[in-house]
């Protein structure tokens, strides 16, 4: 990434859109027009989550450096998982994972004072109203069996 960190945009990590697609779609499940997929390098620090949230489309996730992440996922039907993404595959990480479309996720380092850097890819491509975050209440309301997760990786509030 030839960026400097300070052209990285913060959103529970920091992120930078790499590539998308030269042409734009009329996208029926997101009723607008999108890139036919995006890119984005993904920055995460250990205490600088990327909190609850979904999206309309699948995400597929790369990993590149650092620790590993953990990325939790509360499934449409409300089955909850996780998978770590790394590149130690005797430990049970896997280098890529697909986000099913409207499946609640976030995702986290969890060794201390560590990173992880990633690629994200969708298709169609990101856009803002095609995103929902949430918040612990939207969440325990929801989900109350999953107290202690929703605490560490949801927001109080949505600015």
């Amino acid at each position: 990434m030839t960026s400097s960190a300070s052209n990285l945009i913060r959103r529970g990590g920091w992120f930078k859109e790499t590539a998308h697609s030269e042409d734009r779609y009329f996208a029926l499940e997101s009723h607008g027009q999108r890139y036919r997929y995006t890119a984005i390098l993904f920055l995460l620090t250990a205490g600088n989550p990327s909190h609850f949230h979904r999206l309309n489309h699948d995400e597929l996730w790369f990993f590149h450096d650092g620790a590993p992440l953990t990325i939790h996922c509360i499934a449409p039907n409300g089955q909850y998982s996780t998978v770590k993404l790394g590149l130690n595959l005797a430990a049970g990480e896997v280098p890529q994972f697909r986000v099913p479309r409207e499946t609640i996720f976030a995702s986290e380092v969890t060794a201390p004072d560590s990173f992880g850097l990633v690629s994200c890819v969708v298709a169609p491509g990101f856009h803002y109203d095609d995103f929902e975050l949430f918040t612990k209440n939207q969440l325990h309301r929801k989900y109350p069996k999953l107290p202690t997760v929703i605490d560490r990786l949801a927001l109080d509030t949505i600015d």
